[in-house]
């Protein structure tokens, strides 16, 4: 087994362990839930869980998102100064940061009420964006250089360290401060590890300022920020619309009720990695015929995932949550197709990335957000809370169809109008799916059903498992 695995070429053994790395870090979030859930309450948890929110938000712009986009450009534009480089992105995001909290200085009064928060937190979200950036960037060194052993063992420190300490403060604090226990202790770890790295990133680059580095991020990564807010306006408005226009209490719910649903990601976000390098190489080839085959395998794959994850809603409801929470198990089955149609649109986006038209890339994201925000104002207003799940999934929907559509317009610039994928295929299997998943609804107060389905599921995949197997080989062994 040594011998064999040490065999193995290093970008293989890399792509495993940062596999491995993304599910410790996405695992740690979603174990620390039910914790979270039964130590605060649930306005609590959703003051929580828009902070996190507008971090998300505010980090776009406070760090132009450097980290990200252009950073593996760098790596190879830069080879012999990578080091400098670093060092300068890190120079590059604290200017950016020290700029946004400015404007937030000369006018608190009117942020703080826009996002609901007082500025003691508000300043506990730039200190961690500040930081952070710094060990994003570092870890995007060690991903490029396919250096994981050091990246696997401080990303399982840091998961161990941010999902004990916020429980442990918050156990040991009156009912009244865990919110602030939770958000400061956790924030101290995020500061800390990220101090560290800020202070190696100088120390080996020495540049806080470079010219020429400076232009070649913003001008490739400014372009792209609508992009990255497109994104995040999609995953993150929800729950700071429900927070200002229905409350606390709701957006906590949600919040839960949404990172429950989207937990499968985990596995989608790991499944698009694996099949990107595999999708170049059947597009350089202009190899359409096995591309579209494997695209309705894994499709067929995370739709499944999506059923059996709205099936066993009732018992993870009853694991992670209270009965505060229950009364939103109604919108696993319409927020965990949202996953499907993510990992869906991400398939089109993959043949625009290719062939470098980030214009369309943009557009289709630009039209979902913009598209989440009115609709959400709109029926969030008429039908409470509820209405941000079927607003998700329509404009994650719409995602894919814009997506989509700019596809099309690529193919036919590019490789004369070639069919890359089985759209009717993969219409007709979108539409079963919406189907079976507002079906699931109508069946949660019989179990029974419920596991049968499950079972059936899982007996496909044990006949059809070699079939399975195959495929997953085609796509490790391009």
């Amino acid at each position: 087994m040594k011998f064999r695995y040490s065999t193995i070429p290093i970008q293989a053994k890399a792509a495993f362990w940062f596999m491995v790395c993304q599910a410790v870090q996405s695992g740690a979030k979603f174990l620390v839930i039910p914790f979270l859930v039964r130590l605060l309450t649930t306005e609590q948890y959703g003051i929580y869980s828009v902070f996190l929110s507008w971090t998300s938000l505010i980090t776009i712009f406070a760090t132009l998102n450097l980290a990200a986009g252009v950073y593996n450009s760098a790596m190879f534009k830069y080879p012999d100064r990578r080091d400098s480089y670093m060092s300068a992105s890190q120079g590059l995001s604290t200017t950016a940061t020290i700029v946004c909290f400015a404007v937030y200085v000369m006018s608190t009064g009117f942020w703080n009420d826009l996002m609901g928060m007082e500025s003691d937190l508000v300043v506990l979200m730039f200190l961690q964006i500040l930081f952070t950036q710094s060990y994003l960037l570092w870890s995007g060194r060690q991903r490029y250089e396919y250096r994981y052993i050091n990246l696997l063992a401080f990303t399982v420190l840091f998961a161990i360290m941010s999902t004990i300490v916020p429980i442990v403060s918050a156990r040991v604090c009156a009912q009244e401060q865990r919110l602030r226990a939770v958000l400061y202790s956790g924030g101290a770890v995020q500061i800390c590890f990220g101090a560290l790295f800020m202070i190696y990133n100088y120390a080996k680059g020495k540049c806080f300022y470079n010219g020429e580095f400076w232009k070649f991020a913003l001008s490739f990564n400014l372009p792209l920020i609508p992009h990255y807010l497109s994104g995040m306006i999609l995953g993150q408005a929800d729950r700071v619309m429900i927070r200002r226009y229905i409350g606390d209490a709701e957006a906590g719910i949600y919040s839960f009720t949404y990172n429950i649903s989207m937990a499968m990601n985990i596995v989608t976000n790991a499944i698009n990695s694996a099949i990107i390098p595999y999708t170049y190489e059947k597009l350089g080839k202009r190899d359409y015929k096995e591309l579209k085959q494997i695209t309705i395998f894994l499709l067929l794959m995370v739709g499944g995932m999506s059923l059996v994850f709205s099936a066993i809603a009732p018992e993870l409801f009853k694991i992670f949550a209270t009965d505060d929470y229950f009364e939103a198990i109604y919108l696993v089955p319409v927020i965990s197709l949202s996953a499907y149609f993510t990992f869906l649109y991400s398939m089109f986006g993959n043949i625009e990335f290719f062939f470098e038209e980030n214009k369309f890339i943009t557009t289709a994201s630009m039209i979902g957000a913009i598209a989440n925000i009115i609709l959400n104002y709109i029926f969030m207003q008429i039908f409470g809370y509820f209405a941000a799940g079927y607003t998700t999934l329509f404009c994650y929907i719409l995602f894919s169809l814009s997506h989509y559509a700019f596809m099309r317009k690529v193919c036919k610039k590019h490789i004369d109008g070639d069919q890359v994928y089985d759209a009717k295929a993969i219409c007709l299997l979108s539409v079963a799916l919406v189907l079976a998943a507002f079906g699931m609804m109508a069946i949660y107060d019989y179990p029974t059903i419920r596991y049968l389905l499950i079972v059936i599921v899982l007996a496909v995949c044990v006949i059809k498992r070699r079939q399975i197997i195959e495929k997953y080989k085609m796509i490790k062994e391009r």
